[in-house]
């Protein structure tokens, strides 16, 4: 009769076990900067400051998952001492590191991050006052607020009607600095 012991076999050893937590743990950053991203909010409100390339969430998570995938791979099926399967599995975080840098560097940070057609996209549905009146014919002047700044724009009325000055309006688009806007009562009652 076999002894009890020599039937339960470990499934891992302490060295995959630790290669295995260093691959999870690089999948739990990378699942992290991919759902929350790795662009961080400026000083001044409503900027964007892109991470440095070579150390942000996304090229961590990479870099863990390199050395932890590789190394447990060693670890289980290679013949290498220990030390030469940390050797390994540092060179392959390195990779990994390299490379996701590279990516970020040349991919996904090369742009800019404030870009003006996407505040004009947000600007559409703002609610402002009208602080100059709008003519039939002649622009006026509209005040709102913009990721908390106030500012201002010339304006005219969508539909050419005249509008007092003191009227809540929504901006519908903006187009070489003119705002295109509309009554908000008559938005309000479409609602």
């Amino acid at each position: 009769m076999m002894p009890r012991d020599a039937l339960i076999m470990p499934l891992l050893d302490t060295e995959q076990i630790f290669y295995a937590s260093a691959s999870g743990a690089g999948l739990l950053i990378a699942v992290y900067a991919m759902l929350h991203g790795s662009v961080r909010t400026g000083r001044t409100s409503g900027t964007l400051t892109p991470p440095p390339a070579g150390f942000n969430t996304p090229v961590i998570g990479a870099a863990l998952i390199a050395f932890g995938a590789i190394g447990y791979l060693f670890a289980k099926y290679s013949r290498l001492d220990t030390i030469w399967t940390v050797v390994v599995a540092i060179a392959a975080g390195t990779v990994g590191w390299v490379g996701m840098t590279i990516l970020m560097a040349r991919w996904a940070l090369r742009g800019p991050l404030n870009d003006p057609h996407e505040d004009l996209e947000e600007l559409q549905g703002t609610v402002a006052i009208v602080t100059r009146a709008i003519a039939a014919s002649a622009l006026g002047e509209i005040s709102y607020d913009f990721r908390g700044k106030p500012s201002r724009a010339r304006a005219r009325s969508i539909d050419g009607v005249p509008i007092p000055e003191g009227t809540e309006v929504v901006i519908d688009m903006i187009t070489d600095d003119v705002a295109s806007v509309e009554l908000w009562s008559v938005v309000e009652a479409r609602l």
